[in-house]
């Protein structure tokens, strides 16, 4: 299920809270920021009242500049009346500016974000509180892993090419009806419901579950003859298939596999080698997500 959050700020906090939101949203957080939902013309009232009437959690950035705003008193008023009436949105104080706590929110436990230097681990501590997996890659400041463009020079260093459709971005498959599948891949079932595509570059394997998709498979057929004791770098393989390295956590490392979460789209994606003298296999599971 994804997370969905309402930052109830003031204007002049807006740097600090564009950059949680960023974060937020590469944790795969639904973001309600006022600059992004509200368009020219619509109802300001209407809109917030709306977009608090759907989120799971209602975040206030606590500072000088929020506890004396109106509007975030109204918001966060509204939010409290939910939460006491026994609606599953919850109110989270996030102090980012240190000032008096306003009566409504004394007693609540709040995430301490008055110290830059430890921007990282309130960042952790709110997520956590919220049940979304914490993945320190995902962070702005820490986005050091290779990019998309270095991925993509990595493959045509080694001879790979970049993939196109239907071989590419294959986590879009995971989740699609066999019906939608099958239309968007122009190739049918076979009797258990999986669909195969195979040609000279590349085999693949979306495999079913009930009417879904529920495991995406593919081998670079030009990675072959590979050894499972033979060193690999899974950045080139996930750049043919138009995958951003960076937006990924690399969880586990082994000589023949290594194991990747995308936090965003609640995926596990492994690049390994199955067996000696196989091709690299790159595998895209939600079912495997977290485990």
């Amino acid at each position: 299920m994804i997370v969905s959050v309402f930052l109830s700020h003031n204007k002049e906090d807006k740097p600090f809270v564009r950059k949680l939101a960023r974060d937020l949203d590469n944790h795969g957080v639904k973001i309600w920021l006022d600059e992004a939902e509200i368009k020219v013309g619509e109802s300001l009232i209407g809109k917030i009242r709306s977009g608090l009437d759907k989120v799971d959690y209602v975040a206030v950035i606590l500072s000088p500049n929020s506890i004396a705003s109106s509007w975030v008193q109204r918001e966060v008023d509204v939010a409290m009346n939910q939460e006491i009436m026994g609606k599953r949105v919850k109110v989270l104080p996030i102090m980012y500016r240190k000032c008096e706590l306003p009566g409504f929110l004394l007693g609540k436990l709040y995430a301490d974000f008055t110290e830059e230097s430890r921007y990282e681990d309130a960042f952790e501590k709110l997520v956590r509180s919220i049940e979304v997996v914490f993945n320190k890659n995902a962070l702005e400041s820490n986005l050091t892993g290779a990019t998309l463009g270095q991925a993509l020079n990595k493959a045509a260093i080694i001879n790979l090419p970049v993939f196109s459709q239907p071989f590419h971005r294959q986590f879009q498959y995971i989740g699609m009806s066999i019906a939608s599948a099958s239309a968007a891949v122009a190739q049918g079932p076979n009797e258990v419901g999986n669909i195969i595509i195979d040609n000279d570059d590349c085999h693949m394997l979306l495999e079913a579950e009930g009417n879904f998709i529920n495991y995406v498979e593919i081998d670079l057929k030009k990675t072959a003859p590979h050894l499972q004791t033979q060193e690999f770098d899974s950045v080139p393989i996930l750049g043919s298939l138009s995958i951003n390295p960076s937006e990924l956590e690399l969880v586990r490392k082994q000589t023949h596999f290594h194991a990747y979460y995308d936090h965003r789209k609640k995926l596990k994606i492994s690049v390994s080698c199955l067996y000696d003298e196989a091709p690299l296999t790159v595998g895209f599971s939600a079912k495997y997500y977290g485990m």
